[in-house]
């Protein structure tokens, strides 16, 4: 009995030691930005590419980088817009500042120029993220562009038992972030799902999904947006964002949702966030 309690506390120890613990690191950016590229994107990509400098330095991350070029008629006139959307495939994750990130923005022979500094916490992971599998559906066909008031879903699938929630940011970086899923009839907790078993969330496809409200639909006021869908998976059950008073409510700022997302990915190492950007018309 004492040779097995003495391996218990072995393997416990063991555990311990090889869970990876947060580090401080530090990066740099210079971003030489393109002519269709606004100064409030051009400050959020440079940011965004000095932290996975910092993890690249520190951890051997691979970096991947999605540009798309959008056009719209304003007023008779054709404009193109630029999206960026980074992403990394990696051995570190970033999990918060510890200092405001330092920004300059200067003109070299006319053109921008926005170098970025940073400093935080990230991790290592060394273990594999469990495998998802993701689809938008617009009007229930896969697709990531839409028309005001098409129907969204998603088809989600994990190799693993867990949970999982489903938030929506807008273009509006000063707008809420709304919780899609869970429903209002969830009591606020993340939605456990089975391995290996496929799910339509938002949908009346979803049994859960409350028979009293009318299909998911996107939305716009303007010629064309942009919407971030987050999903948020983990083997282990989470809390979701509360307010003030400890209560779950569906719609939570930004710098909250950050927070809370940032405390979550601290203690979990299991945790994964997949973002999706989405393409909504007025025409």
């Amino acid at each position: 009995m004492k040779r097995l309690v003495f391996s218990i506390i072995i393997l416990v120890l063991a555990t311990v030691c090889n869970a990876q613990k947060p580090v401080n690191v530090s990066g740099e950016y210079r971003y030489v930005v393109p002519e269709n590229v606004s100064m409030a994107d051009a400050r959020n990509i440079a940011i965004e590419r000095a932290r996975n400098e910092a993890m690249a330095k520190e951890f051997g991350t691979v970096v991947s980088q999605t540009n798309t070029n959008t056009t719209k008629v304003v007023d008779g006139k054709v404009e193109t817009g630029f999206l960026s959307i980074g992403g990394t495939e990696s051995k570190g994750l970033w999990l918060s500042d510890i200092k405001e990130p330092e920004v300059k923005v200067l003109f070299e022979n006319d053109v921008m120029v926005v170098e970025a500094k940073v400093w935080g916490k990230a991790r290592e992971i060394k273990n594999a993220d469990t495998e998802l599998e993701i689809t938008l559906l617009c009007n229930g066909a896969e697709n990531e562009r839409f028309k005001d008031k098409d129907k969204f879903s998603v088809d989600f699938k994990t190799a693993s038992k867990g949970y999982v929630a489903i938030f929506l940011r807008d273009d509006n970086i000063d707008d809420p972030i709304f919780c899609l899923l869970p429903y209002e009839n969830e009591n606020g907790e993340p939605r456990e799902v089975k391995g290996n078993t496929p799910y339509t969330f938002l949908s009346s496809k979803d049994p859960i999904y409350p028979r009293r409200l009318q299909e998911t639909t996107l939305t716009t006021e303007k010629s064309i947006e942009f919407n971030t869908i987050i999903i948020v998976f983990s083997k282990s059950k989470f809390n979701m964002p509360l307010s003030e008073e400890g209560q779950y409510v569906p719609e939570i700022s930004a710098d909250k949702f950050q927070k809370w997302l940032r405390k979550n990915r601290i203690n979990d190492e299991t945790m994964q966030v997949i973002e999706k950007t989405v393409e909504i018309r007025k025409k």
